[in-house]
C-alpha cells in the first residue's frame, strides 16, 4: 500500500464535491426559476379564463336587460304624451288622471297572468303608477286600484325625487303584499305641456325588476340588486346575502367608484363579486347590479396546473442531479489522474495543452453563432422598428381619413340638398350662406394635410397670423358639426343640445381654418362623451390679454388617468372608431398659436377643455392680404394639367381676369405648343404621366429662360420651391383662385 495515496485522494474528493454542489445549486437555481414562472403564467392564464367567461355571461345579461329597459321606456313614454292623460293632469282631476292611466296601461298591469319564463325578458308588468305635479308632489288618487295599495313611505320616497326635463331610471324598495321590502324599478317619465311645452308633472311607473339568471353553461352565476343599503340576491340564503351585503357595504357606496369586482366566501365557497351603478346621473338613489360567480371551478384548475408544475419540477431536479453527478465525475477523472500520477505532469500538461486547443476551437464556434445569434437580433430590430412605423403611418392615414371626412359632411349635405330642392336656389341669402359653410369646409378638408405637416411644429418667430373673430368661428364650427350632433344622435334615439354662450371679444391672433378644424374636434370628442345625448356648451370669455374657448358637455367624463393622457398622440379609448390624433392636433395648434389647452374632467360629470388664445396686436397681421392683390395686364398663359376639370377651371379664373389662355392635356404637347407660339406665363400641373411638370419647367427654362413658370403640386405642404430651381412660384392644391390671382402677379412681375 502506498502512503501518499490518502493524501492524494482527499483533495480530488473535495474537488468532486465542491463541482458537484456548485452544479446542483445552478439547477436547483433554474428549477425555482421555472418553477415561480409557471406558476405566475398559470394563475394569469386561470385569471384570463375567469375574466372572459365572466364578462361573457355578464354580456348575455345585459343585452336581454337592455331590450326590456328600452320597451318599458317607450311604453312609459307614450303615456305620458296620451292627450288624455296631459289633459287631466292640466286640469287637476286627480280622479280622472288616475282612471286614463288605467285604461292606457290595461295590460301591463299587475292584475294581468304572469308570462311563461321564457318571455319574461319581454314582459311589460307594472306594479304601481302614481303622477307628480310639476313640484314634484305625489298627486294622490281617490282609490287605488290599478296604481297600487297606498303605501305612505312609497309616497314619501316619490315626492322627495322632484320632477325632471328628462326620463329617469331608479330603484326603490318597495313593500310586497305579504309586508317584506323588494326592489323596484322605478322609470319617471316627464309629461309636457301641449301648448307652452313647459315641463307639468311627471308619471312613474315602478315595474318589478328582471331576474337574470346565467346562460347555459353558466348556472352558477347569480344576480342580484345593491339598492337603499340592502342586498336583494334571491338566489342567496338570508344569512349569505347578510354577510355579502357586509362585504358590499365597505366598497360599494364610494361615489368615485362605479364599478368594481372582489372576491369573496359565499357560504363557504369562493365567489367573484362584481358590482356596477344601474342608473348613472339619475336623480335617484345610486343602485348597484350585483352579480356573483363561483370560482370553485377556476381553483380547481388551477390546483391540477400547480401539481402538473410541480412534478416537472421534480423531474428535472432529478435530471439535474444526474447530470451533475455525472459532469462532477467527468470533470473530476482529470485531477484524480494528476494526483495519483505525479510522474506523467508532462504528458498531463500536453493533454491539458490539448483540452484547451479544443476548447478554444469550441468558443471561437460559439463566438461565430454569438455574432450570427447578434446579426438575427439586429435584423429582427430593424423589422420591428419598420412595422412599428407602418402602424404609426396606418393611424396617421385613418386620422386624415377622419378630418377629411368631417369636412366632407357639410359639402355633401348643402350640395345634395340644393340639388334636391332647387327652389332652394330662389332663396338668395340662404343659398349663399349654404354656399358660405361649402367653401369654409372645402377650405379644411384642403388644410388637413398642412396641418398633419405642422403637427406638433414649434411657431416659428417669424412665422404671423391675422386677426380673427372667435365667436364667428364658433358659430361656424356648430353648424358646420350639426349634421353630427344633430341628425345623426336624433336617428340613433338620442338628443345632443349645443348651447353657445359668446361674450364680446377683441380679435385673436390665429389661422382662421386651423383654429375652426381644432373646434370641430373637440365638439365631435363632447358628442362621443354623450352616448345617450345631453348638452354641449360653448363659452367664449376675456382672461386678461388672452381670449378662451371652452367646449364643456355632461358626459361620461374621464378618468384622472385618461384625463393626463388623452392628449399624446395615438392614445384613444374608442378603440376602432378612434384614431388618438384629435385631441393631439388641438394641442399641436394651441402650441403653435401660443396658447395652451387645458382638460378638466370628472367621471360621470363631463369634461370641459378649455382653449386659451393671445389676443390680436397690431404687428400680427399678415403681411398682405391676397384679397387686395391687383391684378396683372392681360397675358399669354399656356395652362397644362391632365385633368380635364382642372384646366376647365383654370381656363376659366384666368380669362376672367382677362388673360388669353391656351391648353395642352400633356407635357409633350405643351412644350410643342410652346415652341410653336409665344407665352408671357406658363401654368403646369407637377404630376403628369409620361413627361412631369418639373422635366416640362426645365425644357422651357433651357429654351427660353425668361418665361415664368407657375407649379402645381397635390404635394405643396411637403415641398419647398428652392428644391425646386425651374420653378417661380410654387402653389398648393386645391386651386384657391385669389391664391392664383396672387400668382400670377408675383411670376409676371415687370411683363
Amino acid at each position: 500500500m502506498n502512503l501518499e495515496d490518502p493524501p492524494r485522494s482527499l483533495p480530488v474528493v473535495s474537488f468532486r464535491l465542491k463541482l458537484f454542489a456548485a452544479i446542483m445549486i445552478v439547477v436547483a437555481a433554474v428549477t425555482a426559476l421555472t418553477l415561480y414562472l409557471a406558476e405566475q403564467n398559470a394563475q394569469e392564464e386561470v385569471g384570463r379564463n375567469v375574466e372572459r367567461e365572466f364578462r361573457d355571461a355578464l354580456t348575455a345579461l345585459h343585452e336581454a336587460r337592455e331590450v326590456r329597459l328600452t320597451l318599458l321606456a317607450e311604453r312609459c313614454r307614450s303615456l305620458a304624451k296620451a292627450v288624455r292623460i296631459r289633459a287631466a293632469l292640466e286640469e287637476s282631476s286627480a280622479e280622472d288622471l288616475y282612471t286614463n292611466a288605467e285604461i292606457e296601461l290595461r295590460g301591463i298591469l299587475a292584475g294581468e297572468p304572469e308570462p311563461e319564463p321564457e318571455a319574461a325578458g319581454r314582459t311589460l308588468r307594472a306594479k304601481f303608477f302614481r303622477f307628480l305635479d310639476a313640484q314634484g308632489t305625489v298627486i294622490t288618487p281617490g282609490k287605488i286600484v290599478g296604481s297600487g295599495r297606498a303605501d305612505g313611505a312609497l309616497e314619501a320616497k316619490l315626492g322627495m325625487q322632484g320632477v325632471s326635463n328628462r326620463q329617469e331610471i331608479g330603484y326603490l324598495m318597495v313593500k310586497s303584499e305579504n309586508g317584506e321590502e323588494t326592489p323596484c324599478e322605478i322609470i319617471a317619465t316627464p309629461i309636457v305641456a301641449t301648448d307652452t311645452h313647459e315641463v307639468i308633472g311627471a308619471v312613474v311607473i315602478g315595474f318589478p325588476p328582471l331576474e337574470l339568471t346565467g346562460p347555459p353553461g353558466m348556472e352558477g352565476l347569480k344576480s342580484g340588486i345593491w339598492v337603499e343599503g340592502r342586498l336583494h340576491l334571491p338566489a342567496l340564503s338570508p344569512a349569505a346575502q347578510g354577510f355579502g351585503g357586509a362585504a358590499l357595504a365597505r366598497v360599494v357606496e364610494q361615489p368615485e367608484r362605479a364599478e368594481r369586482s372582489l372576491p369573496v366566501q359565499i357560504e363557504g365557497a369562493p365567489h367573484l363579486l362584481l358590482y356596477q351603478r344601474l342608473n348613472p346621473g339619475s336623480r335617484f338613489a345610486a343602485a348597484f347590479e350585483v352579480c356573483l360567480f363561483p370560482l370553485t371551478g377556476s381553483l380547481a384548475r388551477q390546483r391540477r396546473f400547480r401539481i402538473q408544475i410541480l412534478s416537472a419540477a421534480a423531474l428535472l431536479l432529478a435530471g439535474g442531479l444526474a447530470v451533475s453527478h455525472f459532469i462532477s465525475g467527468r470533470f473530476s477523472a482529470p485531477v484524480a489522474k494528476l494526483a495519483e500520477d505525479s510522474a506523467a505532469n508532462r504528458a498531463q500538461r500536453e493533454r491539458a495543452e490539448s483540452a484547451l486547443e479544443i476548447t478554444n476551437q469550441k468558443l471561437s464556434s460559439r463566438n461565430a453563432e454569438l455574432q450570427q445569434a447578434l446579426a438575427d437580433l439586429k435584423a429582427t430590430q430593424q423589422h420591428v422598428i419598420q412595422q412599428e412605423r407602418l402602424s404609426a403611418l396606418g393611424q396617421m392615414a385613418s386620422g386624415i381619413a377622419h378630418d377629411f371626412n368631417n369636412a366632407l359632411v357639410p359639402i355633401l349635405g348643402f350640395s345634395q340638398l340644393l340639388q334636391l330642392d332647387p327652389e332652394l336656389l330662389a332663396d338668395t341669402e340662404r343659398t349663399t350662406r349654404y354656399l358660405g359653410v361649402i367653401q369654409t369646409a372645402a377650405q379644411d378638408a384642403a388644410n388637413v394635410v398642412g396641418r398633419l405637416h405642422q403637427f406638433y411644429r414649434v411657431r416659428d418667430e417669424n412665422e404671423s397670423f391675422a386677426a380673427v373673430d372667435l365667436n364667428r368661428i364658433a358659430q361656424q364650427a356648430i353648424e358646420l358639426t350639426q349634421p353630427r350632433w344633430k341628425d345623426q344622435a336624433q336617428s340613433s334615439g338620442s338628443t345632443v343640445e349645443v348651447v353657445a354662450e359668446l361674450a364680446d371679444l377683441p380679435p385673436v391672433a390665429g389661422d382662421e381654418s386651423a383654429l375652426r378644424e381644432a373646434l370641430t374636434n373637440l365638439i365631435f370628442n363632447a358628442v362621443d362623451a354623450l352616448p345617450n345625448g345631453g348638452r354641449i356648451t360653448i363659452r367664449t370669455r376675456r382672461a386678461g390679454v388672452s381670449a378662451q374657448i371652452e367646449v364643456e358637455d355632461n358626459g361620461t367624463g374621464m378618468s384622472e388617468e385618461v384625463r393626463l393622457r388623452c392628449l399624446e398622440p395615438f392614445y384613444s379609448t374608442k378603440g376602432q372608431r378612434g384614431t388618438g390624433l384629435g385631441l393631439a392636433m388641438v394641442f399641436g395648434m394651441a402650441q403653435r398659436h401660443r396658447g395652451s389647452l387645458q382638460v378638466e374632467s370628472e367621471l360621470g360629470k363631463g369634461t370641459t377643455f378649455i382653449l386659451t388664445l393671445p389676443l390680436h396686436r397690431a404687428n400680427d397681421l399678415a403681411i398682405d392680404e391676397v384679397s387686395g392683390v391687383t391684378r396683372s395686364r392681360s397675358l399669354r398663359i399656356l395652362v397644362v394639367d391632365d385633368e380635364p376639370n382642372v384646366r376647365e377651371l383654370l381656363s376659366a379664373a384666368l380669362s376672367a381676369d382677362g388673360h388669353e389662355v391656351a391648353t395642352a392635356a400633356l407635357g409633350e404637347e405643351a412644350f410643342q405648343r410652346f415652341k410653336a407660339g409665344h407665352f408671357d406665363l406658363v401654368v403646369t400641373d407637377k404630376a403628369m404621366p409620361g413627361m412631369s411638370g418639373d422635366q416640362l419647367a426645365a425644357l422651357i427654362k433651357k429654351h427660353s429662360p425668361p418665361t415664368p413658370i407657375i407649379l402645381l403640386t397635390g404635394f405643396g405642404q411637403f415641398l419647398e420651391k428652392e428644391n425646386i430651381p425651374f420653378v417661380d412660384v410654387l402653389i398648393a392644391k386645391p386651386i384657391d383662385l385669389l391664391a392664383l390671382r396672387q400668382a400670377v402677379a408675383t411670376a409676371h412681375q415687370g411683363v
